[in-house]
């Protein structure tokens, strides 16, 4: 997660202005990332300086914001004085550095003047403060719901429904302004039993089963009143982005507003190649299968959860948008997971091609079991492994879930008389079987799909 000192707070509020003069949303936000990525030039002595200590870092943004301004648009009055200002910036320095001193030389005397004149001296008493407790982290308040105000899910359905909008009846509300189609859903579950034996021949299904959980991975500006205009610009980008591409079938941005871009009928394309086993079954290639939701906001080292990140209002209106769907397609607990725990590299048989929600799902407050102590089949059923980056990315530490798969995996291995690589490789043959079976599904309908 980024953080925010004054300085970086300040350079930020100066890309924030000068992306007003861009009036498209795409260049606009191709500035910000640009803009947001470039490290302020750092000068001790110049901080010192008034009214041109900022000259550098509005250089550097007028430089990023040439980039993006069409070449026939004249430059604002404004950046044109800054480029001058900026070219005879040593004599502007001086001029300004000699007021300063002239202007501290005055203070001292008129100071000087009034302690000689006053007889009374006064004291200051300092008033404490009390310390106000931290506040609590976010999704903390949600988490702590009572568990008797809860709705069950047969309590839950679409209690209003208008142009742009529907309203259920847990306070869930799913914006359709940016509401596309897409490929139909079609999809095998497989059972691992039949498939080594290769008698699994079930019929494709077409409602979804599951939920997978994503992180946006924005550019992030502070979450404060002063950013609001540009927080505005990020989110409705990521949701054209989202809605050309077909990337998920709902986007949560920081507001906590649920925007629906793919419908559910339709497979989004948010999970790629990605593996889940819920106890019963297995799901290949989980975007047929499994709904996929995304929160506005940006993995790193950490917590994605915080102020500043993936906050209180996206992890409530992600509750009540589970509960939803669970409730209208009878979704089980089980096949509620985030991203980081289902995708995979076929090509090196490697866990972690996408590591968001890899750890601190706040599965609690949106009222679901945890994943992380759920036995990754991927690893113990399928023979993926995993590499050291995958555990940098959960924090550097195996989570029980995975514990358990290596486990699993190291017992039958033992059993069986043969390597953990040996194991791996048998078993890698059952994903090869099941990932042919969904990819050949998958290239049929989209066949049919062109032919219509």
């Amino acid at each position: 997660m980024q953080d925010f000192t004054p300085q970086s707070q300040r350079y930020a509020k100066l890309v924030d202005r000068y992306s007003r003069y861009i009036e498209s949303p795409v260049l606009r936000l191709k500035f910000l990332n640009s803009a947001l990525k470039s490290r302020p030039p750092r000068n001790r002595w110049m901080n010192l300086v008034p009214l041109v200590n900022e000259l550098p870092e509005r250089m550097m943004v007028i430089a990023e914001l040439s980039k993006v301004l069409p070449l026939d648009q004249p430059g604002p009055p404004s950046i044109r004085l800054t480029s001058l200002l900026y070219r005879v910036r040593a004599a502007v320095y001086a001029v300004c550095l000699l007021a300063t001193l002239l202007a501290g030389a005055s203070l001292v005397y008129v100071a000087a003047k009034l302690v000689n004149t006053l007889s009374v001296s006064t004291e200051a008493r300092d008033i404490a403060t009390p310390n106000r407790p931290a506040s609590n982290s976010s999704g903390m308040a949600v988490a702590a719901i009572a568990s008797e105000a809860g709705l069950t899910l047969d309590k839950i359905w679409l209690a209003e429904q208008g142009e742009g909008y529907e309203f259920y009846s847990n306070g869930a509300r799913v914006l359709t302004e940016f509401e596309s189609g897409g490929a139909a859903r079609s999809f095998y579950r497989f059972d691992l039993d039949a498939l080594a034996a290769e008698a699994d021949e079930g019929k494709p299904l077409a409602r979804p089963v599951g939920i997978v959980y994503h992180v946006s991975e924005s550019d992030l500006l502070p979450f404060a009143g002063g950013f609001n205009k540009s927080l505005q610009v990020h989110s409705r980008a990521l949701l054209e982005y989202a809605r050309a591409h077909r990337l998920y079938n709902y986007v949560i941005d920081r507001f906590g507003r649920t925007y629906r871009i793919v419908r559910d009928e339709s497979a989004a394309n948010h999970a790629g190649n990605s593996i889940w086993g819920d106890g019963r079954s297995v799901y290949v290639n989980l975007s047929a299968s499994f709904i996929g939701v995304c929160f506005e906001g940006k993995s790193g080292e950490g917590s994605a959860v915080g102020g500043d990140g993936i906050n209180e209002a996206q992890v409530y209106a992600a509750r009540v948008l589970t509960a939803v769907l669970r409730s209208k397609y009878g979704i089980d607990d089980s096949n509620c997971v985030p991203h980081g725990l289902v995708s995979v590299n076929p090509s090196n048989r490697l866990m972690g091609y996408h590591t968001d929600w890899v750890s601190a799902f706040p599965f609690e407050a949106l009222g679901l079991s945890d994943k992380y102590e759920t036995e990754l089949w991927a690893v113990s059923r399928l023979g993926f492994g995993y590499d050291s980056a995958y555990i940098a990315a959960a924090g550097g530490a195996k989570w029980p879930g995975l514990a358990r798969a290596d486990a699993a995996l190291k017992e039958v291995a033992e059993r069986r008389g043969v390597t953990l690589e040996e194991e791996r490789r048998q078993l890698s043959r059952l994903f090869q079987r099941a990932y042919k079976k969904q990819r050949e599904l998958e290239k049929e309908k989209r066949g049919l799909r062109t032919e219509d």
